[in-house]
C-alpha cells in the first residue's frame, strides 16, 4: 500500500531518458476510488503540459518512467486535503489527511483522518474505507457505522513510557 507522500517529489523521465520534472500532486477520481494520474512540476518554463495519465505510466520505482505528458484539469488530492469529514449525525470526525492506495491497480482503499494535533498524539489517526464516504462541495460525508474502527498510532513511544515510569 502507498500513501500520497510516497509519490511526492519523485523524478519523472520519459522513455528516452529525458527528465520531465517531479511529481507535485495526484489526480484522483473520488467516485470510482482511483488515482487517475499525476500532476508534474514541469522543468520547462512555458509548458502547459503537466498531467500524466496512469495509462501512460510505464514504471513507478525510485523514479517514474512515462510515455506521454498531456494538458489536463481534474480533482487533485491537495484540493480536498484538510477537508472536514462529517458523519450522518453532523458530528465532525476530523479532517482528511492522506489516502491509502493499492500498489497493484492504484485504487484508493481508504482515507486517513485526524481530529487535531493533540488527538493525533493520544488517539492516533483514524482510517475510514472509501466506499463509505461521499465527497461534497464543503465536506466529506461518512455514512458508515462505528462498529469497526481502524487506527494508526505514533511509533517509538518507548521513550515516553520510560519517562512515565520514572
Amino acid at each position: 500500500m502507498f500513501k500520497t507522500r510516497d509519490f511526492y517529489f519523485k523524478k519523472v523521465y520519459n522513455i528516452k531518458g529525458k527528465r520531465i520534472g517531479i511529481i507535485e500532486d495526484l489526480y484522483i477520481d473520488f467516485f470510482w476510488g482511483k488515482v487517475v494520474g499525476f500532476k508534474v512540476s514541469n522543468s520547462h518554463l512555458f509548458s502547459k503540459n503537466n498531467y500524466i495519465d496512469m495509462e501512460d505510466v510505464i514504471d513507478v520505482g525510485e523514479d517514474v518512467i512515462i510515455e506521454n505528458i498531456k494538458k489536463s484539469d481534474g480533482l487533485t488530492f491537495k484540493e480536498i486535503k484538510y477537508m472536514e469529514v462529517i458523519d450522518t449525525l453532523g458530528n465532525v470526525k476530523g479532517v482528511l489527511e492522506d489516502i491509502i492506495i493499492d500498489i497493484q491497480d492504484y485504487s484508493i482503499k481508504a482515507i486517513v483522518i485526524s481530529s487535531g494535533l493533540v488527538d493525533k498524539m493520544i488517539k492516533g489517526k483514524q482510517i475510514i474505507l472509501l466506499n463509505r464516504c461521499i465527497l461534497g462541495e464543503e465536506y466529506i460525508l461518512y455514512t458508515g457505522n462505528e462498529g469497526v474502527m481502524f487506527k494508526t498510532l505514533p511509533h517509538n513511544m518507548d521513550r515516553h513510557n520510560a519517562i512515565k515510569k520514572a
